[in-house]
């Protein structure tokens, strides 16, 4: 929770800095304010120097999350939510079947987006992946109220917290408008015939005698 919340505050402080400094016009006009902000302080050709960091940490970023992707994808494979041929490693211990198959869901959504600016396919794809997560954390906020009234968990902010995640969970999904919240609806939709396809009856296991 700590590491969170200073993680929010950096991110909340670094997005203000272009909100104070720069006029409302050009910050709406630009699609890099922050290297409009520094071309205009330190001089021009900083913005450039700025945009390489960003292209290297975007690689890093790129690279993190496929294979969060990948080992995400097997984990659920392995519990027979998804076909269990995804979990398979090859010889080097890797999820290869997983990270194939999560790149060439991210390469479809890409494809589909072709015909918008980098900005406007990034942006799509953000909204999106966001509309179609925060109904988990909408369920995992009331989850903490239900815990709370059952006593597994007395603690009596875990109810303040819970229906204030909820809140803004429902918030932001109205604010994301329409198209990205069908899309979000139709990718859910699209995985829920592959879970009842792969899904099997679990016996309750017995103690052994």
């Amino acid at each position: 929770m700590a590491g969170t919340l200073v993680c929010a505050t950096i991110y909340l402080i670094v997005s203000a800095i272009p909100l104070f400094t720069l006029p409302q016009a050009e910050l709406a006009a630009s699609s890099a304010p922050f290297a409009v902000l520094l071309d205009r302080f330190l001089g021009d050709g900083w913005g450039r120097v700025l945009a390489v960091f960003v292209v290297v940490s975007g690689i890093g970023a790129l690279n993190g999350w496929t294979l969060l992707l990948g080992e995400l994808t097997r984990t659920l494979a392995a519990h027979g939510v998804i076909p269990r041929a995804l979990a398979t490693l090859n010889a080097r211990q890797a999820p290869a079947r997983a990270l194939l198959a999560t790149a060439v869901l991210a390469s479809a959504m890409v494809l589909m987006n072709y015909s918008k600016s980098l900005v406007q396919g990034f942006t799509f794809l953000t909204l999106v992946s966001s509309a179609a997560t925060l109904p988990l954390y909408f369920l995992s906020a009331l989850a903490l109220v239900v815990l709370a009234r059952r006593g597994e968990r007395p603690a009596p902010d875990l109810v303040v917290l819970g229906l204030v995640g909820a809140a803004y969970a429902a918030f932001a999904t109205v604010g994301l408008g329409r198209e990205p919240f069908v899309w979000g609806l139709a990718l859910a939709a699209a995985g829920l015939p592959l879970w009842l396809l792969t899904r099997r009856p679990r016996a309750s296991a017995k103690p052994a005698q």
